[in-house]
């Protein structure tokens, strides 16, 4: 078991990670009653909340801007629990041995023996015990090794290169309990290399960051829908009855997707109540709330998460960014979105960026795919002569080359030419030096046999020397 941490800690914690995979706290205050907020200077307090109300300070008619508290409990009531990672999964990239024939066949007469049953169980000497599955996971992976920590697919390539051959799903129970994410990594590169592989190096596909809280009375739908801002934009629930149960934020098959979901309901159906009691040193699960990001490897690779100690570093800028820029809960105080305030127990969740570790400042990098790709810009580059060759009513090919490049050439003003790619540099994170620019610039021009300072900008085709 790992050590509770009281809720007190929260701005003093600097640790880079969450005590091994979460922290835990009692039942204390989790902040100040937004209801006893410090008024301004010559403010009573009832000017800023009428009765138990959130209103806009402006004084100004914004009356369909005031939400009441009835929505969910004064924040002077709701606990902090726990926060840390529940889901992992991780891609492995391994060179199999001379011997990858025969073990492959051995596998598939595992599998083989597996079917109609619900897995066999494999004790060999020298590998781990585990349970042989007659299934796999679509689409690369054909076997499945069920470990006490993990669920293991395995591919039949011999050695990966652009993908991982294999793939590991890490359970809640393993995350949570003896060994840090670190040594269940290391732990399953032993069984790896029990079966003859060698793990040349491993990613993050995927990983979930979740905080917990104590809400008495929980969420209910009209206060996630009416205080919800940020970029993302679809939502979609679940109800069980009259009651919320499940809100989601985003798609669920998207790169990024927040779940906001009543975890005390889902241990009682999962049979999972007492560890979690344990984790969070209550006796009752009742009005156990989750804050949960799915973050798939897309937004990873966006912040340069690889491996476990990239995930580490930047599990705290990853938490900070999603629940400060893309989804907040905001009182609805005014129209501008932007400049509503963040609600109070919100700013509960984002605080929990504290304890996932120590910021670096990590941001978010943008992908521009297409822009990165040369082929792509050339494909447009063609589109364009064709139409330009329409548009001249010029059907000889070398002509119409010859007369677009010289228009292009006067197009371009190589004063400004290298301000501006080193411009495109920057937006496409590409690392150029000045020198290096103005070389090529200047190869370029050569090539053309064109002094670039001499020509005149009225005249019609660059001069050639002459």
């Amino acid at each position: 078991m790992k050590k509770k941490t009281k809720h007190k800690n929260l701005e003093k914690h600097d640790e880079s990670e969450c005590a091994g995979n979460y922290f835990s706290a009692q039942q204390t205050s989790a902040c100040p009653s937004a209801a006893a907020r410090e008024p301004a200077d010559g403010q009573g307090v009832n000017d800023v909340y009428e009765n138990g109300c959130h209103t806009h300070d402006s004084g100004k008619s914004m009356a369909e801007f005031i939400t009441c508290h009835t929505l969910i409990s004064p924040v002077n009531l709701i606990d902090y629990l726990t926060c840390g990672i529940d889901s992992l999964d991780v891609g492995f990239y391994v060179e199999w041995n001379s011997n990858w024939a025969t073990q492959r066949d051995q596998f598939d007469k595992r599998k083989a023996n597996a079917q109609g049953t619900e897995g066999i169980l494999v004790e060999e000497s020298g590998i781990r015990p585990h349970i042989f599955y007659a299934g796999g996971k679509a689409p690369n992976y054909r076997y499945h090794l069920k470990f006490p920590e993990c669920d293991c697919y395995i591919a039949i390539t011999q050695k990966a290169f652009n993908s991982p051959n294999v793939y590991v799903s890490f359970t809640s129970e393993a995350l949570h309990w003896e060994l840090s994410e670190r040594e269940l990594i290391q732990l399953l590169e032993k069984d790896i290399e029990s079966f003859g592989g060698v793990v040349l190096f491993h990613k993050i596909s995927r990983c979930d960051l979740y905080a917990d809280f104590k809400i008495p009375g929980g969420l209910n739908l009209d206060f996630l829908r009416s205080h919800k801002v940020g970029k993302a934009r679809k939502t979609s629930h679940f109800m069980n009855g009259e009651k919320l149960e499940t809100f989601y934020i985003g798609d669920k098959g998207a790169p990024l997707m927040m779940r906001i979901y009543d975890k005390g309901v889902k241990i009682k159906k999962d049979g999972t109540e007492a560890r979690w009691l344990l984790i969070w040193f209550i006796d009752d699960p009742q009005d156990v709330w989750r804050i949960e990001a799915q973050i798939r490897r897309k937004i990873l690779k966006e912040y340069n998460i690889n491996t476990i100690e990239d995930l580490h570093k930047k599990k705290a800028d990853l938490w900070k960014d999603i629940t400060d820029d893309w989804i907040t809960l905001r009182y609805p105080d005014n129209k501008n979105q932007s400049r509503r305030t963040v609600h109070e127990f919100w700013k509960l969740v984002q605080d929990c960026s504290k304890l996932f570790g120590s910021s670096t400042g990590a941001k978010r990098q943008y992908e521009k795919i297409k822009a990165m790709k040369i082929d792509w810009h050339i494909s447009r580059i063609a589109n364009h002569f064709v139409s330009c060759s329409a548009i001249l009513k010029d059907y000889n090919f070398e002509s119409i080359i010859q007369k677009v490049n010289s228009k292009i050439l006067v197009k371009l003003d190589f004063d400004t030419f290298i301000e501006k790619v080193k411009k495109k540099s920057i937006e496409l994170g590409i690392t150029f030096s000045s020198d290096e620019i103005k070389k090529l610039t200047e190869e370029i021009w050569a090539k053309k046999n064109i002094l670039p300072h001499k020509y005149k900008l009225d005249s019609k085709y660059p001069k050639s020397k002459e």
